[in-house]
């Protein structure tokens, strides 16, 4: 344990106590020393120098497992019957896939797998599930009775080609006439299962397909039925039609009565003319035309005239009161109340006999157009007034035709649409039909099995260099179990990397410790020349150097540990007997006393001390005469 400086170390044993120099000095410091962890990492990754050095110092295991793998393996193989491999490729799609019109929107969720691209891996397991294998399995057990579900399977490999639609199935055995029997067999089961497969996801689609369609006829039907009981009930085929044809009557009737308006105002000026002309309203020229039709009053009416001119002559030669004209106006008189005591016989009404006379002179036209017209008035109002009623009707007919427009347009368009998809129902139906017709064998084997197509699979070199890859991997694990079993440490970086404390020093291995027990003299004063003048060869010396070296730089190191307060007490022991802490001591006591430390070397082996053997110093007291005394 360093001391302050002194020349030598002193040296006690456990049989005498060591009475040093530093009882006066203050208490001394003690180096930490942290527990180690776990002399076994666990869960680090295992880096290749570590891995080189377990293979190297494992060697014999290493290579035992490993010759033994190999040649376990090697002898299992060779014990092998050859073994044969055939394959077939199915093409289980069409080249062009294109799903058909109208099909997956109709079919929806009961489509087929022929209108979208297979999921190979689902297809894969389905085609080694015992639905398949179970029926193939039965045709194959008829030749060879030994054929088990298990047994198969393991033989049996399917796989996709790549991104292809093909799917190579593949089977080994040790006879190729099975390889054959049982490949043909596997292949025509899965081509029988396509076709139920794909067929049958088609009837079931077809299934939906009809009962859709059965629906849809039912609904067609009522609604027919609801259109038709509508026609009835109201008397009408077409709504819309009808209500057009009301409609263009109606524009035409109202057409006919404007036009009607419109001539019957125009006759009415002429109507007034005509009036104010004869003087006499239709009806009373009607009856004065009569008169014209009667011999006596036409006689009668002759006879005024006549008189009336012989007073119109004669007024012209006489006076009005002279007896001539008198007289003419007394038979004119008497004439009068004839003429229209006849009048009033044929008209039915009294009528002035001044009037009948002036009026009697007007043209038969005059008094018959005005008859005319007033029958042409009467006509026009006579058409006016139904043409008003036909309107009105027309305007009713209107109105009750748009209440029933919304009851019939609704009918229609149900009936529009439940008609739309019973169309489309039948043609998806139809384009089922032949969907499934283009499918009746949708598995094509497009690369038959033949003789030559059944090839020998035992590969010996690969074998070899398999059985090679497996002995070297098993005697790697060999190794690495083994030396993971022993708790040694073998490397100074091993070590360090295992318990996280800092190196001191590396002390080398001095095999000329065998016969002499100090490699460090005692004395720094000792020069190079008094090292080269000993008879020592250039190994040794340079042996000698690193060592010393190695306690050199152990003392400096323990003097820095602490630079505050310096390292005082050192104590160095071990975990079983022979590991060189009793050379450790003594050549770093020599060391630190050399670098002008002084030291006092204390023995705590109480059974078997060596350092006073080591410095050649008699055993008579040591540490434990020491703690006796002080107990």
């Amino acid at each position: 344990m360093p001391f302050p400086p002194s020349s030598t170390p002193r040296e006690t044993n456990g049989h005498s106590n060591g009475h040093g120099n530093g009882h006066g000095h203050s208490r001394p410091e003690f180096v930490p020393v942290m527990a180690p962890p776990s002399l076994v990492e666990k869960g680090d990754d295992v880096d290749l120098n570590r891995l080189l050095g377990v293979f190297k110092r494992r060697a014999g295991v290493f290579l035992g497992v490993a010759a033994l793998s190999f040649g376990g393996l090697t002898l299992w193989h060779l014990s092998q019957p050859p073994a044969y491999s055939g394959s077939v490729n199915l093409l289980v799609e069409p080249v062009t896939n294109a799903p058909p019109v109208g099909l997956e929107e109709v079919v929806g969720a009961q489509g087929s797998r022929g209108a979208s691209r297979l999921d190979y891996d689902s297809q894969i397991r389905v085609l080694r599930g015992p639905a398949v294998i179970e029926p193939i399995l039965a045709d194959i057990q008829r030749r060879y009775p030994s054929m088990t579900y298990n047994a198969l399977l393991s033989r049996l490999s399917i796989v996709q080609e790549g991104e292809s639609k093909v799917l190579r199935i593949t089977y080994n055995d040790a006879d190729p006439a099975v390889v054959s029997f049982v490949l043909n067999q596997v292949v025509e089961g899965f081509v029988d299962y396509s076709v139920q497969d794909r067929q049958g996801d088609l009837r079931r689609g077809l299934t939906f397909l009809d009962e859709q369609l059965q629906e849809k006829w039912q609904e067609v039907e009522a609604i027919e039925s609801d259109l038709s009981e509508f026609q009835k009930r109201y008397d009408i085929v077409d709504v819309n039609a009808t209500s057009e044809s009301v409609t263009q009557r109606l524009n035409q009737m109202l057409a006919d009565q404007e036009q009607l308006r419109v001539d019957l105002t125009a006759l009415e000026p002429l109507y007034d003319s005509l009036r104010d002309q004869v003087g006499f309203d239709p009806d009373t020229a009607i009856r004065v035309a009569n008169l014209n039709e009667s011999p006596t009053y036409q006689a009668l009416l002759g006879d005024l005239r006549e008189l009336e001119q012989t007073i119109a002559a004669e007024s012209a030669r006489f006076q009005a009161d002279t007896p001539m004209i008198e007289a003419l106006e007394d038979q004119r008189q008497q004439l009068l109340p004839l003429l229209e005591a006849e009048a009033q016989r044929l008209v039915g009404a009294a009528v002035e006999a001044d009037s009948l006379g002036y009026k009697g002179s007007v043209s038969q036209g005059l008094m018959q157009q005005l008859v005319n017209t007033a029958n042409q008035m009467q006509v026009l109002q006579t058409q006016d007034q139904a043409i008003g009623q036909v309107v009105q009707q027309l305007q009713a007919e209107i109105q009750r035709l748009a209440d029933l427009s919304r009851s019939f347009q609704q009918i229609d368009r149900e009936l529009t649409v439940a008609e739309s998809s019973l169309n489309q129902l039948l043609a998806s139906r139809q384009e089922l039909r032949l969907q499934m017709a283009r499918q009746a064998s949708p598995w094509e084997i497009i690369s038959p099995l033949s003789e030559s197509s059944i090839t020998q699979t035992t590969n010996l070199p690969r074998k070899l260099l398999l059985s090679t890859v497996v002995g070297l991997m098993l005697g790697g694990v060999a190794a690495l179990l083994r030396d993971r079993m022993d708790q040694a440490f073998h490397s100074t970086d091993e070590l360090i990397k295992t318990t996280q404390l800092p190196n001191l020093a590396t002390i080398p291995n001095a095999p000329a410790l065998q016969k002499q027990p100090l490699l460090i003299e005692p004395n720094l004063a000792v020069t190079m020349a008094d090292v080269l003048t000993q008879s020592q060869s250039p190994e040794k010396l340079y042996t000698s150097f690193s060592f010393a070296e190695a306690f050199y730089s152990l003392e400096a190191n323990l003097r820095m540990l602490s630079s505050d307060v310096p390292v005082q007490v050192v104590a160095l022991t071990s975990s079983v007997p022979g590991e060189g802490k009793s050379t450790i001591c003594a050549h770093l006591a020599i060391a630190a006393a050399n670098m002008g430390r002084r030291v006092l070397l204390i023995d705590g082996d109480l059974r078997k001390p060596s350092q006073h053997l080591i410095f050649a110093q008699p055993n008579r007291q040591g540490l434990s005469d020491l703690i006796t005394q002080a107990i």
